[in-house]
């Protein structure tokens, strides 16, 4: 059996950290630093970045609009190389997402990647010894075999930036473009409250390493056309490893803050994706232009002196990325405080959550909420992940069929989760299988041909998402 040679496992806060200058790349670093000039990224060829905001929309630099309609490539497991390279080629998973009529592929990533680099001296890690340090061994020599025997252009000592660079001019070729995602900060599946990587300085989310790994990816991205988006972080969320941090808005837009600066520092051409709180379910508090201080905010930790204090709104237009903010949210049926039980609720909660941004008329439903307040500024919002088993279940899911209706009508880019229909390592199992991945277990077709014919491509369709031109 290809893969991995073993039997198939079963599936199985402080206040906000002071920023500081992010460290230069090290002096050894094998990435030289590429400007936009020579990435073509000036605006002369697709996709005619760099790309920026206008109002509600994303715009390109000839004035266009620009919609995305993806897919989430996992790469922020142990091996920190994307899922499924021992099964297929790049050539063969990228025109599989191309043949669905996807444009953007949002690529997660571990911090620990980046870190790992400056441990080296500046010599990034090779795919070999990527492999058997996840893996052990004889796994870990077996699956560097199989990637290498479907992408012959590498060897055991490609690196795994040279991986991910390869992989997104495969991408450019196709007109599909990479978004680095900052799914964790340890290499691990994600996500929970226990994990370690839940929110600032919790047990494996060095704040000051984060911020360096952003300025990094940031700069490397420079050399990519197709990478016009840079997210700050995943899912961010309260952790219960290290009760004394604060989770609250006021740390939220510290950290954040800073880790847009640091992107733009290092890249001011590229887009930022802020995500919101409650794996990244909520950014009310800052669409509205409330008193973050004493805003609601689900369990989070409270600022008692929060009404002798000076107001603190979050204002945008104060920053040097204010034409570079997108905002991002997730929604799954298992959320834990969001109502997903009708369309008419589910888009109530979705314009209160942060949707209010696109300057769409408030549902119908907020009538029963009664927690639909206006936006203050006009900002483009994004889904950047759902999800559901890829099975004939999709039909009938009352949260998946609003979400479809949702993105059609008011033009909302999104990204599904995942494309991996199997993990080498996930929660401590190797060679785990995923139903929620569009790809079978073996990466060789479809996980459920019949809802990509049926749901997904007639979806990405009505999208009429940005192709190359």
């Amino acid at each position: 059996m290809k893969g991995l040679a073993i039997t198939l496992a079963a599936l199985v806060s402080s206040t906000c950290a002071q920023y500081m200058k992010t460290p230069v790349v090290p002096r050894y670093t094998s990435h030289k630093a590429v400007s936009r000039q020579e990435g073509n990224q000036t605006g002369s060829a697709w996709p005619y970045g760099p790309f920026s905001t206008r109002g509600r929309d994303i715009v390109n630099s000839r004035g266009e609009v620009v919609t995305w309609a993806g897919v989430n490539w996992p790469m922020s497991g142990e091996t920190m190389i994307p899922e499924g390279l021992e099964w297929a080629s790049v050539d063969k998973i990228l025109d599989d997402v191309e043949s669905v009529g996807f444009n953007y592929i949002r690529m997660g990533y571990a911090i620990e990647m980046v870190d790992q680099i400056y441990d080296r001296e500046g010599e990034d890690v090779p795919l070999e010894v990527a492999m058997i340090t996840a893996l052990g061994f004889v796994n870990g020599t077996k699956v560097t075999n199989e990637i290498v025997r479907n992408n012959p252009s590498w060897t055991r000592e490609t690196t795994r930036f040279e991986i991910w660079s390869d992989i997104t001019a495969a991408a450019l070729a196709r007109g599909i473009f990479i978004s680095p995602d900052v799914h964790v900060s340890k290499a691990s599946w994600c996500c929970s409250h226990t994990d370690g990587n839940a929110w600032f300085d919790d047990v494996h989310f060095n704040a000051s390493h984060w911020r360096r790994g952003l300025s990094y990816v940031a700069n490397w991205a420079k050399a990519h056309p197709n990478i016009v988006s840079l997210s700050l972080r995943n899912e961010v969320r309260e952790s219960w490893n290290v009760t004394n941090l604060y989770y609250n808005w006021e740390t939220l837009v510290g950290n954040f803050s800073a880790g847009a600066d640091a992107i733009h520092e290092a890249n001011p051409d590229v887009l930022i994706l802020w995500g919101g709180m409650q794996y990244g379910q909520d950014l009310s508090a800052l669409t509205t232009g409330k008193n973050y201080l004493t805003a609601p905010c689900y369990k989070c930790t409270a600022i008692r002196d929060a009404v002798r204090r000076e107001p603190k709104v979050f204002d945008i237009d104060s920053h040097a990325w204010a034409d570079k903010l997108v905002w991002e949210l997730h929604l799954y049926k298992m959320s834990e405080d969001q109502d997903t039980g009708t369309c008419p609720i589910i888009e109530a909660g979705l314009y209160r959550s942060g949707f209010n941004a696109l300057g769409i008329d408030k549902p119908a439903a907020c009538n029963v909420t009664n927690d639909c307040p206006k936006a203050s500024r006009l900002t483009p919002v994004i889904f950047s992940e759902f999800g559901n088993g890829q099975d004939d279940t999709l039909r009938n899911d009352t949260l998946q069929a609003c979400l479809r209706e949702y993105t059609v009508k008011h033009k909302v880019s999104w990204m599904v989760w995942g494309l991996a229909g199997s993990y080498r390592v996930r929660s401590g199992a190797q060679g785990v299988p995923d139903t929620w991945g569009l790809t079978n277990y073996e990466w060789s077709g479809w996980n459920h041909p019949q809802t990509i014919e049926d749901i997904w491509k007639p979806w990405v369709k009505a999208m009429n998402p940005t192709r190359k031109s």
